[in-house]
This record gives structure tokens, C-alpha cells and sequence, in this order.
């Protein structure tokens, strides 16, 4: 590839010796309580996450719905006492959840992480839906979400990732710029999608231990987290538009890395 900035080689690709874990209780995100839809809450389900779930009386038979019966304790309630507490497309099933633990920056590194996603801003909660089914499709080692100026993972959010968000390791953080600091110093490059940024996608060495950072609906990246980045990688647009949303841009961003890693074609 051509116009790869020069690679850190005093700096390891991952930390040498595993990192203390900062804290035997990880914060846990109380602000959901509720979900709804089958796959959002089947996945939930098969991820040990619903307390209990209810279902629409006289609802018509499906293989989600026998299955999580199988997985939780499954309450038939009038349809009108669903449509009451689930406000989108709850197609007739909403669920209790226990609280979503978060893990800490520190325990993320130990793992030592070759792909990650930052969100900077994003407030959308179908974009961070989407954002999060993306990653977890990809294979992304975890995500890391601020902990203010970001859409919380709500019932909407989790709706729109189709239940892939049970499946990943989500980080909370209480300030980008010095996360994107501390990612550097354990030997992994930051890339902000930016569409003004100095190289094509496909243009970076995205094989080696990477974060990409995404940028909220609007602003994009913010200055600061965009000066801390390694580099800004742009995606071309031939069009009247001049950037895709952030749900888009991650999720070819992702599978350019996928490309890189396997082979094009690879699985």
C-alpha cells in the first residue's frame, strides 16, 4: 500500500505485560430496563440478560418465540399492556433486563485488542444500533463509548442492532481524547473516518492493531480526538452527498479491515 504514515516500531502492537485490572466492579448501565422486539430479545435471551419477558396474548406461533421460552420465564399479558410500555415495532414481545456491565479501558487492553471501534458524539440511537450490529458482524474486539455526548444503549438502540449488542464488549469512558492517548501508548493506531482525511481507506495498513473512530451526525469527529488520531482516513465520494452516515462509514470501514486481514474473498 502507498502513502501508509511510518509504523511505531519502538512501540509494541499490544502491551508486553497484562495491565491490573482498575476495578472489580465494572459500572453497569441502569437506564435500560426494557426491550423489545424478537431477535433484540431472543439474543438478549441467549446472552442470560432477560429477567423475564411478555408476550402479547393470541400472538401467532413463531420459532423465536418458542425458544425463548425455553430460555426465560415468558408472561402472556394483554396486547394493550405491550403497546403501552414499548413505544416502536415491538412486534407483540417486550423483556426485562438485568443491568449491562461495562468493562473498563484497562480490562479491554489486557485482552489485547487488534480491532475496535470509538464513538465520538454518535446520538442517534439507530445509528448506534446499526454501528453496533456492524461491529459485532466484523468480529471488533470492543467499542468504546463516552460517557457523555453519546446516545445510551436504549431499548431503540438495541432494537436496531438486532440483539448483536448482547454480543460485544462495550467500554465506557469518561473522555475520548485521553483514551486515544492511552490506546496509542499500548501500541494501537487511531484512525478517524474524516472526509477530508489524507488517505483513502483502503490506502492504510489496516492489518495491524487498529481503533477507527466515528464521528457523531453532523459535527464528525471532534478537533481534539481528530488531533490525537494517528491518521484520518477518508472515504471517496463521487456523488452530490459528501459523507455517508456513521452506521455506513463504520461498517465499511470494518469489512476493508475484514478485507485486509483474511484475503479478498476470505472467511
Amino acid at each position: 500500500m502507498s502513502g501508509r504514515p511510518a509504523r511505531r516500531d519502538a512501540v509494541p502492537a499490544r502491551p508486553s505485560h497484562p495491565r491490573p485490572v482498575g476495578a472489580t466492579d465494572p459500572p453497569r448501565d441502569r437506564r435500560l430496563s426494557l426491550i423489545y422486539g424478537r431477535n433484540a430479545v431472543l439474543e438478549a435471551a441467549r446472552a442470560g440478560r432477560v429477567r423475564r419477558a411478555l408476550l402479547a396474548r393470541g400472538t401467532e406461533p413463531d420459532p423465536r418465540l418458542e425458544e425463548l421460552r425455553h430460555l426465560t420465564r415468558v408472561e402472556e399479558v394483554p396486547p394493550a399492556r405491550i403497546d403501552a410500555l414499548a413505544p416502536g415495532a415491538h412486534q407483540g414481545v417486550v423483556a426485562e433486563l438485568a443491568p449491562r456491565a461495562y468493562s473498563t479501558l484497562r480490562q479491554l487492553l489486557e485482552l489485547g485488542p487488534t480491532l475496535l471501534v470509538a464513538l465520538d458524539g454518535i446520538e442517534d440511537p439507530q445509528n448506534l444500533g446499526a454501528i453496533l450490529r456492524s461491529a459485532e458482524a466484523a468480529g471488533v474486539d470492543g467499542v468504546i463509548v463516552p460517557e457523555h455526548r453519546s446516545a445510551p444503549l436504549s431499548a431503540a438502540a438495541v432494537k436496531a442492532s438486532s440483539g448483536a449488542s448482547e454480543y460485544l464488549r462495550l467500554c465506557r469512558v469518561s473522555g475520548l481524547p485521553s483514551t486515544i492517548s492511552e490506546l496509542k501508548r499500548a501500541g494501537i493506531w487511531c484512525a478517524a473516518l474524516d472526509p477530508r482525511g489524507e488517505l483513502p481507506v483502503w490506502e492504510f495498513d489496516l492489518r495491524q492493531p487498529v481503533c477507527l473512530v466515528v464521528g457523531g451526525e453532523g459535527h464528525g469527529v471532534h478537533r481534539l480526538v481528530r488531533e490525537r488520531c494517528d491518521v484520518r482516513l477518508r472515504l471517496p465520494m463521487r456523488g452530490r452527498i459528501p459523507s455517508l452516515n456513521a452506521a455506513a462509514a463504520v461498517a465499511i470501514g470494518l469489512y476493508e479491515a475484514m478485507r485486509q486481514r483474511t484475503g479478498a474473498g476470505g472467511s
